[in-house]
């Protein structure tokens, strides 16, 4: 599975405005977003906004890079 990552940022009126977009071979597939301070101990990690797909329900954890949701996400299949 190729997974490419292209940063954005958000027009929302909260300090989260740092994310991604992850693209499933070209495919639109995730939203990632960084969290900011506001979110003490998970200042900097990667949270799943949307997700979209052929991908089953799930509670994704909070990540510490775009790169381990894509490793989360090849065992979830």
């Amino acid at each position: 599975m190729e997974l490419s990552f292209q940063p954005i940022t958000l027009d929302v009126n909260t300090p989260d405005r740092e994310a991604a977009l992850v693209f499933r071979e070209g495919r639109l597939l995730a939203v990632l977003t960084r969290l900011s301070d506001i979110h003490d101990d998970l200042k900097g990690k990667w949270f799943v906004e949307a997700i979209f797909g052929e991908v089953p329900p799930f509670h994704a954890p909070v990540f510490e890079t775009p790169d381990q949701f894509g490793a989360w996400l090849v065992r979830s299949d």
